[in-house]
């Protein structure tokens, strides 16, 4: 499996005061960094979800890297709560939507929260305070620090 600057990632956050976990989900590794790991990282407020955030604010963060078949299955997850299927499977589906949800991403994304950390703090931390001015070189260096470390995992 190839990693790339074009793969697609999910964030799954569990926050106080959210019974059900955030998610940003379909997001390309820049806008991954702008609106998630930097701000988490640096302690400033973000939005998951549509809920603003700070990362004292979370019990739990994942980022996942989204596999060739997600897309697919989360369509065939949606469609099953539409009116093209029973009431009965969609009143089920709908009171597990999150444990359902869940396991789709469990089989069908890759956990690499710990690589996506460690990009920033090889490629992005120590040079923090130009991370405008040099945003597309910075998070060029972190996807490339980030491939690295998918390859010595075996998964490129």
């Amino acid at each position: 499996m190839d990693y790339t600057a074009a793969d697609r990632f999910i964030v799954w956050a569990e926050a106080d005061g959210h019974e059900r976990p955030l998610l940003l989900t379909d997001l390309p590794l820049a806008r991954l960094f702008d609106e998630v790991v930097v701000p988490y990282q640096t302690e400033e407020p973000f939005f998951i979800d549509g809920v603003p955030l700070r990362r004292k604010d979370l019990k739990r963060i994942k980022i996942l890297r989204a596999g060739s078949d997600l897309r697919a299955r989360l369509s065939d997850f949606n469609y099953s709560l539409t009116d093209h299927s029973n009431a009965q499977i969609r009143k089920v589906y709908g009171e597990q939507y999150t444990v359902r949800y869940e396991a789709i991403l469990r089989e069908n994304t890759t956990d690499v929260t710990a690589q996506i950390i460690k990009a920033y703090d090889n490629a992005i931390k120590p040079s923090i305070r130009n991370y405008l001015p040099k945003r597309d070189e910075l998070i060029s260096a972190a996807t490339r620090v980030f491939v690295e470390a998918m390859k010595s995992l075996g998964g490129g």
